[in-house]
Parts: structure tokens; C-alpha cells; sequence
């Protein structure tokens, strides 16, 4: 019998899967008419780009995202190439900075009118560009691609990751660390909670 290995979609404007690990997460909300997915497509939108309430969408709410400027201050508004994302991946009453995960917002593209895309990957704290640790357990040559889009009669939510690798340019108890959150991911955890993210932003009854 012939195995079928799975392997990453190809969409547009998303990087080729080279190496690692990857995950293709995609939500669907369908809708009776164009004009109905118009004005969803305009409130997923909105939703969208408040990256702050994204983790109140999951429906464990155990994820916890936090916009930052290029120097890690907190900031309340439409998110722009250089800033970050402060990831906190479990419901902890008083996490510590060790806690957290950073990405760093790559690129944005707006440029399609039935598609918004923002990109990331995992990153050094803020401020700390040419000193330091990537602060993530998946090395720099991840990505992480968050994509909104419409169609005719449905919108949809999606994330795309690639080129996923445990980060091993840390410290010794670190780098073991990071090898075993990522294989716990790898084995569905990180699936199951983008999974819940994408269903919980397309919810739009």
C-alpha cells in the first residue's frame, strides 16, 4: 500500500516549505449572499487588525496576544511592519518573562482587496536586534502567516506555518526546552489552538 505523505499548500505569498515542520490552518464561514459576506469580511477585518483581543476569539482563551512597538512598549492600535508580538501560550495568573514568546512582524499586504496578510517570525526581544537570544522555541527561519480573504460567498481565515525548527541558539536548558514545547506542538497542541483561533475569528452569527 502507498503511503500519501502530506505536504504544505502552496498559496501565494506564502514561503516554500523547505525543512521542519509545518501546518496549514484554515476556517470557513459561509454566507447566503455577496452582500452578507461584504459586511462580515468588514467586521473580520476589524478583528483582524486588533491583535490584542485575538486570544478573547479562541475558544479556550488560554492564548494571549500583546502588540508591541519596535522598543516592546505596548501599544493599542493598527499593527505596522517592526512591531511585535508578545505570545503568551498558557493561562498562567502571573507569568514570568521566560514565559512569553516574541515574533516580529515582517510584512503586511494589503494590497489585495479580498485578502489581508500579516507575516512573522520568531525573534530576539525588542530592542536587542544585534545582542541576545531568539525568545521562541521555533528558530529564526520559521514563519508564521496570518491571512484573511473573501469570496463571493464566504470568508475565511487562515495560518500558514513553515520551515518550522526547534531554537537551539540559546543556552543549554533553553535550547532542550524549546525541543520539547516544539515536539508537543508538533504533535497537535500548537494545531488544536490555531484551529480554535481561526474557527473563533469566522464566527460571525
Amino acid at each position: 500500500m502507498q503511503v500519501k505523505l502530506m505536504r504544505a499548500k502552496k498559496v501565494p505569498g506564502i514561503p516554500l516549505q523547505m525543512k521542519g515542520n509545518f501546518h496549514d490552518t484554515e476556517s470557513i464561514q459561509k454566507f447566503t449572499n455577496a452582500q452578507e459576506g461584504e459586511l462580515k469580511y468588514n467586521i473580520l477585518r476589524e478583528r483582524f487588525f486588533e491583535i490584542n483581543k485575538w486570544g478573547t476569539y479562541s475558544k479556550e482563551r488560554n492564548v494571549v496576544f500583546t502588540l508591541c512597538d519596535s522598543s516592546g512598549n505596548i501599544v493599542h492600535r493598527l499593527p505596522l511592519i517592526g512591531d511585535y508580538i508578545k505570545i503568551l501560550l498558557s493561562d498562567i495568573k502571573n507569568p514570568e518573562s521566560d514565559d512569553y514568546q516574541w515574533v516580529r512582524i515582517d510584512m503586511i499586504d494589503k494590497t489585495n482587496p479580498n485578502r489581508v496578510m500579516i507575516q512573522c517570525r520568531p525573534s530576539k526581544l525588542p530592542g536587542n536586534e544585534f545582542a541576545g537570544n531568539i525568545v521562541h522555541f521555533h528558530s529564526v527561519g520559521t514563519t508564521s502567516t496570518f491571512v484573511i480573504s473573501k469570496g463571493s460567498d464566504y470568508v475565511k481565515m487562515a495560518i500558514y506555518g513553515r520551515n518550522e525548527k526547534p531554537n537551539q541558539n540559546t543556552d543549554i536548558v533553553n535550547s532542550v526546552k524549546n525541543m520539547f514545547i516544539a515536539f508537543g506542538r508538533r504533535v497537535g497542541a500548537s494545531k488544536i489552538q490555531w484551529k480554535q483561533l481561526t474557527d473563533g475569528m469566522v464566527n460571525l452569527k
